[in-house]
């Protein structure tokens, strides 16, 4: 690889990959092509798993080039180390979502929703103040 591309296109690489593994989480389609952002989104999660790995690959291989830089007496780039340290902070990020969780103990696992019970709920309390609030990863 010449002086000029460094460290920065395997970089570009990881960010692109990460993206495009995290666009299920974030759909960058709705912004893009409304019309098929569903669909991009549904291929993109399927393929998740192998998007993930091949951004861990990049950054990998990211920060072999980085190192070996330094090897042949070539300076890194303030923009390249950035590049490579956000994008490593975007990957972990997403593998911690693959973490399994479960609730503390001594605390209830958490729930599904039954909507008619909600409902029945949520309508007896009529005479206090009902906060409703909805989390979701996606």
């Amino acid at each position: 690889m010449n002086s000029k591309g460094g460290t920065l296109a395997p970089s570009a690489a990881a960010v692109a990959s990460a993206l495009a593994a995290f666009s299920c989480c974030l759909p960058l389609g709705p912004f893009l092509l409304a019309a098929t952002s569903a669909g991009a989104a549904g291929v993109f999660l399927s393929l998740q798993p192998y998007l993930i790995a091949f951004s861990v690959l990049m950054l990998a291989a990211g920060f072999v080039q980085a190192f070996r830089a330094r090897e042949c007496g070539r300076k890194r780039r303030a923009l390249n180390v950035t590049v490579l340290l956000s994008t490593t902070a975007l990957v972990a990020a997403m593998l911690f979502g693959y973490v399994p969780a479960s609730a503390p103990a001594g605390q209830p696992a958490v729930a599904a929703l039954q909507l008619d019970s909600f409902r029945q709920a949520f309508n007896a309390a009529a005479d206090r103040t009902r906060v409703v609030v909805l989390l979701s990863p996606t």
